[in-house]
Parts: structure tokens; sequence; C-alpha cells
């Protein structure tokens, strides 16, 4: 009897510990259903579908401008936009008669006081400079920071330098010329980005040469080279200056790198006419 009663009571006991992982297992399996709902289902997001979005938050990402360098991408100048490139200065032919044979200079200065509307020919600034002998009768030669050397309608003849051409041409502009000789190459980027042509001496081959001689002068030695030629600057590129070159090409494209080379060999020599 006693052990029919003890089974009877393992009995219940097991029945109640089955019971009890069952009803454990449901619970957890509906809470795990209830975490588990959807957004749609979801009573909070479902009482939010009518309300107005709340603004967006602006996530554009601020760019700043990178600085601009020395090349035809460079701060040169405060000036708010850039050209059009090249610029439409008048060309002039120093061949063209009555021909200035050496008169590349005053050929070049002539087109850009064409561009400002102010009629003189490269015939009426060659008689305003002043002119020094290619070779003194004591043997002593001429030098272009004094004047043009030499015969400048035929030759044998040397150059004119910026001092007595920016001379010569302040009678038509006054103080509007500026003689920026000497300066770094960002000052041709500068001017240019303003519309203005820039008047140089470079090398005639557009890059730097090795024809240096040195001369004895009345006020000294200088070194020259007869491999020289002057133009206008009318613009530039990634690569390239454009210019008008006083042999009759307009907009001619060269190599800016090598151009400046040979820039610098003449002593960086430039001008400018402002508005």
């Amino acid at each position: 009897m006693r052990a029919k009663y003890l089974i009877m009571v393992l009995l219940l006991i097991s029945m109640l510990s089955i019971y009890g992982i069952v009803f454990a297992q449901w619970e957890e399996h509906t809470e795990e259903k209830s975490n588990t709902a959807t957004p749609e289902n979801h009573p909070e997001t479902e009482s939010k579908k009518n309300e107005a979005p709340a603004p967006a938050a602006d996530t554009k990402e601020t760019v700043k401008p990178e600085p601009m360098t020395s090349d035809p991408s460079t701060a040169q100048n405060e000036v708010t936009s850039i050209p059009d490139f090249p610029l439409d200065v008048p060309l002039l032919n120093q061949m063209d008669p009555p021909r200035l044979y050496n008169g590349c200079e005053v050929t070049s200065m002539a087109m850009i006081l064409n561009y400002f509307d102010i009629a003189v020919t490269k015939n009426e600034l060659a008689e305003k400079v002043n002119r020094v002998p290619l070779v003194y009768s004591n043997g002593l030669r001429g030098n272009p920071n004094k004047g043009f050397v030499g015969d400048m309608e035929d030759g044998p003849g040397l150059s004119i330098y910026h001092g007595p051409l920016a001379d010569a041409t302040r009678s038509y502009v006054g103080d509007r010329l500026i003689d920026f000789t000497g300066s770094a190459p960002d000052k041709l980027f500068h001017y240019l980005d303003q519309g203005l042509p820039v008047w140089v001496i470079v090398t005639s081959t557009f890059g730097p040469v090795n024809s240096f001689r040195t001369w004895e002068t009345p006020s000294g030695k200088i070194e020259v080279t007869f491999d020289l030629h002057s133009v206008v600057l009318t613009g530039y590129d990634k690569n390239n200056f454009y210019i008008n070159n006083p042999y009759g090409l307009k907009n001619q494209k060269v190599n800016k790198e090598q151009f400046i080379k040979g820039w610098k060999q003449l002593g960086s020599q430039a001008i400018v006419i402002t508005k």
C-alpha cells in the first residue's frame, strides 16, 4: 500500500514538471514573436504613418575651392572671371611694306596699341624710339637698354629692350603703361587673366638658347644674343601660350614651359597697357 502511494506521488511530480517545461516554452515563443513584429504592424509605427515627415538633415558635403597656383589655373589675380583666350589682338606683320626687317619689338607693341583702339602704325612707333649704333667708331657695341641697336628697317641690327621702348610708347598712353620686367612668370598670367595682352621679348626658338656673347658697350659689359624675338602674349591653356607673332602668325601656339625659360634668359622683359 505504501509502495503504491509512493508511485502515485512520483507520477504527479513528473506531470507537474512536464507542464512547467511546456508552459515556459510557450511563454518564450510568445515573447519572441512579439519582438519580431514588422514596422508596418508595430503599433507605434502605425500611429506615425499620417504624420508629416521631419525635414531631412542637410548632408551636402562642403567642398573648399582648391588654391590656385602660378599655372593657367593659379591665383594670379583677383578677377572674378577669366576672359576667352586667345584675345583678339590685331595682327601686324613687320615685313609688310614699309618693312621693318628688325622691327619685331615695335611691331608687337603697335599691335597692343591697336588693340586699345590707338591708331598707330609700326613705322610711326619706330620713328619715336631712340637709336644707337651697332658698332661705335671706337669699337664699342650698342646697348639695347639705350635704344634700338643698328638698322631697324633693313639691318644689320640687334634689338631694343623694354626701357627705351616703354619711353616711346608712353607718348600714346601715359601712365597706363606698366613695365613689369624682372617679375616672376605669375605676372604674365595675372595680366592675361584681366584681358590685357602682354608685350615680351623671348628667344627666337621660344626656348632656351646657348648663343649668348659678351659685348663691351659705352655703359659697360652686357650679355646679348641675336637669337631673340618680340611677340604679344594673347592667352594660355594648360600647356601652351598663344602669341601674335609679328612674322604674320596670329595666335600661334607655343610650349609654355619652354617659352618661360627663353623669356627668363632675356631678362623677363614684359610690358602691358591697362584699360
